[in-house]
């Protein structure tokens, strides 16, 4: 008998029941928009935003008999002059402008008539709630007189008294920063804005109970650490357990789900990439969840984070701040390690990852890992934590994880394999073993606190890039000089 799944469907705008946590935010735009208040919803990809403003127009039409509503998803339109239009579908379905509007091709004669239809609308008594839905649109190329269309609904906007048109902007990024890349006078100043963050626990566990298989509290625990409360990436794990049909929901059974959807998470976190590309918020958020934190980093940049959920703060007086969910929080890791944002320590690290592959396949060949583990079992130890990283990461990840072990080593791992294997690494690094002991534990005496978001004495700073500019110079072929 096939089991009833009530998560299936994820991704796609949800209501009722499916949409949970969001009671608190439906009523603040519900009285905003019968207040004629002008909104914005802001969040990041998947996590409800369109929903929240459908739900919001279904509540508005069967509460009120003198309001219309019109949703429109800017990123099915080509510019303007269609988007008149398609509103105009769906607040007046029968007016006659509609005709004019779709056969002229020049913007100000669509504006008109548009204007003309939404005051004779008024004078009637009507009014008009309007959800303008990926507002993100009107900065690609695609999207025709988009300077022009900011400023022509600001005007709509601006004046409730003669249009009786209230609107709500969805977009992943904030009005401001959309219209800078479009250059025109801002729409952010009339809105209240809202952002959409992921749920809270107890409504993470809600979402959780619709299950028809019961969750344990160590599945719920699971569910949380690996999503952070994200509705989508939640469902996802979730429709994959039910289909799995286990007898109960556990810590054992959420894993196995996430594993087995590991491509949806990286595609998320791929977007949130995008998308935070923009002022270096991406960068930002490594250096604040996982470190190493080298640089100041802009007040209002943490905010915006903080904003979207995907930083929360654990101790408000000493700043500290926690990723959106461990999983996340694994996923920078991963990118972290492979390109640090201390750039210099970054490729010191990455060029001896190298040599040390390099110097291990010549000596052993390819299963050197194994057979160097037979030869020193003192770097037993450290080899398997290798080796079960990058099985984690296999499977929490795909194919977004690396395949090159050393990858999950860091510069004491390293340290450590070049030490023992000492004869094999001399031609390269020249000197003394115990000069070369003395730059790895410069550059490690650094590298550690910043990773934990400690400040770092500007002497010891200064020794540690001496020590990573001698190791590259030795790696590189270069000359070694230890003085700047």
């Amino acid at each position: 008998m096939t089991r009833n799944n009530p998560f299936i469907g994820r991704g796609a705008p949800v209501s009722g029941e499916r949409l949970v946590g969001r009671q608190t935010l439906l009523d603040r735009l519900i009285d905003r928009a019968r207040s004629e208040a002008h909104c914005s919803i802001v969040g990041l990809p998947r996590m409800g935003k369109t929903s929240v403003a459908r739900e919001t127009l279904r509540s508005l039409c069967g509460a009120s008999t003198d309001m219309t509503v019109g949703y429109i998803t800017l990123d099915a339109n080509r510019g303007p002059i269609q988007t008149y239009s398609r509103i105009l579908e769906e607040i007046s379905p029968d007016a006659s402008e509609d005709q004019l509007i779709a056969r002229t091709k020049d913007h100000d004669e669509a504006y008109e008539s548009f204007l003309r239809l939404l005051r004779k609308r008024h004078r009637s008594g009507l009014r008009s709630v309007i959800v303008l839905d990926e507002v993100d649109a009107i900065a690609r190329e695609e999207f025709s007189d988009a300077q022009l269309f900011i400023s022509r609904i600001r005007e709509m906007a601006n004046d409730r008294d003669r249009y009786g048109v209230t609107f709500i902007f969805v977009s992943r990024r904030s009005l401001d920063m959309i219209q800078g890349e479009v250059d025109c006078s801002t729409l952010a100043g009339l809105c209240e804005v809202v952002y959409l963050q992921p749920l809270l626990r107890d409504d993470l566990d809600v979402l959780a109970a619709r299950s028809p298989i019961s969750i344990d509290d160590t599945g719920r625990e699971t569910l949380w650490q690996i999503t952070g409360g994200h509705p989508f990436l939640a469902e996802v794990v979730m429709c994959e357990a039910v289909d799995k049909a286990y007898p109960n929901l556990g810590n054992e059974a959420i894993e196995g789900a996430q594993h087995a959807q590991s491509h949806e998470f990286t595609n998320q976190y791929r977007q949130l990439h995008s998308l935070l590309s923009h002022e270096n918020m991406f960068e930002a958020l490594c250096e604040l969840a996982v470190g190493p934190k080298w640089r100041p980093i802009d007040a209002h940049i943490v905010c915006l984070l903080k904003h979207y959920g995907l930083l929360r703060s654990t101790d408000e007086t000493a700043g500290g701040v926690e990723c959106m969910s461990q999983h996340f929080n694994n996923y920078l890791t991963l990118l972290t390690r492979t390109t640090p944002s201390w750039v210099l320590l970054g490729d010191a690290e990455r060029q001896l990852r190298f040599l040390v592959q390099d110097r291990m396949v010549d000596a052993y060949g390819g299963d050197w890992l194994e057979e160097l583990r037979k030869k020193l079992p003192k770097l037993t130890d450290a080899l398997d934590k290798l080796v079960q990283q990058r099985v984690r990461e296999k499977r929490m990840f795909g194919d977004a994880a690396s395949d090159f072990i050393l990858d999950y080593a860091y510069i004491g791992n390293l340290k450590d394999m070049v030490f023992a294997e000492w004869e094999k690494f001399r031609a390269v690094l020249g000197g003394a073993k115990s000069d070369w002991e003395r730059r790895f534990q410069d550059i490690m005496k650094v590298r550690n606190p910043m990773a934990h978001h400690r400040a770092v004495p500007a002497d010891v700073l200064q020794e540690a890039e001496l020590s990573c500019k001698a190791l590259l110079s030795r790696l590189k072929g270069e000359k070694c000089s230890e003085t700047k």
